[in-house]
């Protein structure tokens, strides 16, 4: 039986746990890191939200899809592929970003608010991923949907409502390094097709490579977190500094 009886599972426990965020993040103010202002412009909300999406994202991908089809997106990359490599892939991909990073990233980001990006950043270019290769495939099996429908407008939202003027110091270009970081983490992911195609790498191996990446890949938002976090600061002193003038 190996893995095939928690393939069948796990997507479907994120489900329930994204359902429980979900009710606590719109009946309740339990994840608002500040509770004064609209839980849309809370980083710390948006987060979590983030990291629902991605959740929601998963039952799309490995449970089951719009068209009625399970296990969509491996079908997927098997087509293209011509095999299919070992589930440990699947697992150690998105067990670490969905169910640790993006939790983790939404704990952090009552201290480091850029952390809400960190998530964002990934979505962002997960998007350009299903569009393109919905059009070329000409479907919209494995996670298309839900990338349309949660992720493009949580980036939208981050670009215009969250980043620029009047958003508490955090730049768009701060932003833009996030969805930076989750370019290469998705580098980092289509480099171990060929090292699979030319058997290298088994799935436990391509997964293994990906733990690491995504270890790197959280170092990474961490960093420009804090970066943000002292330029937020010093904007702050700056424009105290300006009224007192």
């Amino acid at each position: 039986m190996g893995l095939d009886w928690f393939m069948t599972v796990w997507p479907w426990v994120g489900l329930g746990a994204a359902i429980v965020l979900l009710i606590v993040l719109f009946a309740t103010d339990w994840l608002q890191a500040d509770k004064a202002i609209s839980r849309w412009r809370d980083l710390t909300w948006i987060a979590w939200l983030a990291a629902v999406a991605y959740m929601l994202h998963n039952v799309e991908e490995y449970g089951l899809d719009f068209t009625g089809t399970t296990l969509a997106f491996p079908g997927l990359m098997a087509g293209l592929l011509g095999s299919m490599p070992g589930w440990m892939f699947f697992l150690c991909v998105n067990l670490s970003l969905v169910w640790v990073m993006g939790p983790a990233a939404a704990l952090l980001s009552g201290r480091y608010p850029a952390m809400a990006f960190g998530m964002i950043g990934v979505q962002a270019i997960n998007s350009l991923t299903h569009v393109p290769g919905a059009v070329v495939l000409g479907t919209v099996k494995g996670g298309f949907v839900t990338a349309i429908v949660l992720f493009v407008p949580l980036v939208v939202w981050a670009f215009l409502g969250l980043t620029g003027g009047g958003s508490d110091g955090l730049r768009r270009s701060t932003l833009w390094g996030f969805v930076g970081i989750g370019l290469l983490y998705h580098l980092a992911l289509f480099a171990t097709v060929p090292l699979y195609l030319n058997g290298i790498l088994d799935g436990t191996g391509m997964g293994l490579l990906m733990l690491v990446a995504g270890g790197v890949t959280f170092a990474a938002w961490l960093w420009l977190a804090k970066r943000a976090d002292v330029r937020r600061v010093e904007a702050s002193f700056g424009a105290v500094g300006t009224v007192v003038a």
